[in-house]
């Protein structure tokens, strides 16, 4: 599904070059549930920003299912973006001035569909995260993991094939945490290919495989027997 090929990223000023990933070489399966570990400053975020295609690398090739993202103009990237990655922050990035339902039905406001249609996607996409009855509350309203649950419904609204989440359970507590993983773990199951970027080793033994990196390049892979597929 999403391939790097000697993947690199270099940050560059007048005086200063800051190498931030090195020769990545990387595939994720459709299908796959992968988690992203490595200390701070190693890369993590700027290979899922690659990913995303949120940014270009320096260097070499990204493919996502089969298409060279490199001969992609903004406007393509942005539709790509849109119809085949949803994305999940440590932060939420909710906007506190609309309710749950209309955070969600953000990323649906790009597509040609009605407003009816729009309504019944992020109804259904609450109730997947168990927030039928708070559809109507605002952020302010909600605890994180609520709020972290909106989030994950915005994320998947639009049906993408590969969800890149960014430290989701980073702000929360270790039960809560524990619920936002079974989501992923649920939509994985579904089918959803899932990469995502934890501190906590216990959310990544949960997932299929584990990929360390340390100053910006891949340093070990690891499979996790019994994860859930």
């Amino acid at each position: 599904m999403l391939r790097l090929e000697n993947v690199q990223k270099v940050y560059r000023t007048d005086t200063i070059e800051t190498v931030a990933l090195s020769r990545i070489n990387l595939n994720v399966k459709e299908g796959e549930f992968v988690s992203i570990m490595g200390p701070s400053g190693s890369g993590k975020s700027t290979l899922l920003n690659l990913m995303g295609l949120l940014d270009e690398p320096t260097s070499g090739a990204i493919v996502l299912n089969g298409k060279a993202i490199l001969s992609f103009k903004d406007g393509d990237l942005a539709r790509l973006r849109n119809e085949e990655i949803g994305f999940i922050f440590q932060t939420f990035h909710l906007i506190s001035d609309l309710n749950a339902i209309d955070n969600v039905e953000i990323p649906l406001l790009y597509r040609k569909m009605n407003a009816a249609e729009r309504k019944k996607h992020c109804q259904a996409a609450l109730e997947r995260v168990g927030l039928a009855s708070r559809m109507k509350h605002f952020p302010s309203q909600m605890s994180g993991g609520q709020q972290q649950r909106v989030a994950i419904a915005r994320a998947i609204v639009g049906k993408p094939a590969l969800l890149l989440a960014d430290e989701p359970t980073g702000n929360l507590d270790s039960q809560m945490s524990q619920e936002i993983l079974a989501i992923l773990k649920e939509l994985n199951q579904e089918g959803t290919t899932i990469v995502m970027v934890t501190h906590d080793p216990r959310m990544a033994q949960q997932t299929q495989r584990t990929i360390r990196i340390f100053d910006g390049r891949v340093v070990t892979e690891t499979q996790h027997s019994g994860a859930v597929a």
